[in-house]
């Protein structure tokens, strides 16, 4: 709908505010530089209304030099910038990675004390990070500055971005051990436990799921009936299941990679036997006593560390499960590009992070 003559709306383009109207035939955009939040948008509304005024008393600057937030330019410090960087991005990115990537982050820019305004600046701050982080942690977050390096001069705060020209460390990626594969044995261990435990015997089919098929938590937690194929004794892998702000929230896999499955015979003995009465196509295949949706994080620290005790086999998490099949797979016999394809991911990263050896060889003799 066309604003009425004179009308200015308040709009939202790079997840920061601006302003959009015509006059005299022309059409006018201000951007505010600030995130769409509650307060920002009365903010808006606000400066909207005077621009309404200006235009209904023959007033109006074409310059837009009166309308333009130019108190905040290159007053907002680093880290007042940052935070609003962050606000931009919820929504957008998971609430685990603005918990776990996004704060920690911000904490060290009030630790580091000092505005950035040079790259020497912004170096001298990554040398903090590094001195204090492994190169893995610390390349992460130079990425992540170099993000907001980017938002900045967007949102006309910068005019250049002072981490643009850091390069990143070489980095040697250890395994972590709570990540280190099953045995076969071991896997046979936990699906016992998670079939006899007095408590948690519930979650076997959840537990079998993720060794059989090393999905992702979230993705097994995504999964529902229609995304089997009976005929062709497949799954499709298709979407996850989310946390966020307001609940669990359905989203395509992390890749954007869909990938079909073909089914082990126990694993669809498994899915029939669940399937007896019917289900609507639409209803998630594994939920809690309850009927909600699973809680990875609760499922982790609660069900899954109880299971592993119970088998008698050291800790590792879920995600294990995922690292075990394909190392299983390889082991096997399968290539890197099939097992990169069963696995969601490209073949660069499941030789990377899946090629460990379950089995160590026997070392020849000469």
């Amino acid at each position: 709908m066309k604003n009425k003559r004179g009308s200015v709306s308040v709009g939202v383009r790079s997840q920061l505010l601006r302003l959009r109207w015509r006059y005299q035939e022309r059409e006018f955009h201000l951007s505010l530089g600030m995130p769409d939040t509650p307060l920002n948008r009365s903010i808006s509304r606000r400066r909207a209304s005077e621009i309404e005024q200006d235009i209904h008393l023959g007033q109006f600057d074409s310059t837009l030099k009166k309308y333009r937030p130019q108190s905040h330019k290159g007053t907002l410090t680093t880290v007042q910038l940052f935070e609003q960087f962050t606000a931009t991005r919820e929504g957008l990115a998971s609430p685990q990675a603005i918990k776990s990537r996004y704060y920690p982050l911000l904490n060290n820019l009030k630790r580091f004390g000092q505005d950035i305004t040079s790259e020497t600046q912004a170096r001298s701050f990554v040398d903090m990070l590094r001195s204090r982080q492994s190169a893995l942690i610390a390349n992460q977050n130079l990425s992540l500055l170099k993000s907001f390096g980017d938002w900045a001069i967007k949102s006309e705060q910068w005019e250049t971005n002072h981490f643009a020209n850091i390069e990143r460390l070489k980095a040697t990626r250890t395994i972590n051990p709570k990540r280190l594969p099953f045995t076969r044995e071991e896997t046979r261990k936990l699906l016992d436990a998670a079939r006899l435990h007095p408590r948690w015997h519930g979650y076997h089919d959840f537990v079998m799921t993720l060794l059989y098929l090393g999905l992702r938590p979230s993705e097994a937690i995504g999964l529902r009936w229609q995304h089997l194929n009976w005929q062709q004794k497949t799954i499709t892998i298709c979407e996850s299941l989310s946390r966020s702000p307001s609940g669990r929230r359905a989203k395509p896999t992390k890749n954007n990679k869909t990938r079909v499955i073909d089914l082990h015979l126990d694993l669809l003995a498994m899915f029939q036997g669940r399937l007896s009465g019917g289900r609507p196509p639409q209803e998630l295949i594994f939920t809690t006593a309850t009927g909600q949706p699973i809680d990875d994080h609760n499922f982790c620290q609660r069900t899954w560390k109880d299971l592993c005790k119970a088998a008698g086999i050291p800790y590792r998490v879920p995600y294990a499960a995922r690292h075990s099949l394909g190392s299983h797979l390889l082991e096997n016999g399968a290539s890197i590009p099939q097992v990169a394809e069963i696995l969601g991911n490209n073949p660069e990263t499941t030789a990377r992070y899946y090629a460990h050896a379950i089995n160590r060889p026997q070392m020849p003799g000469f």
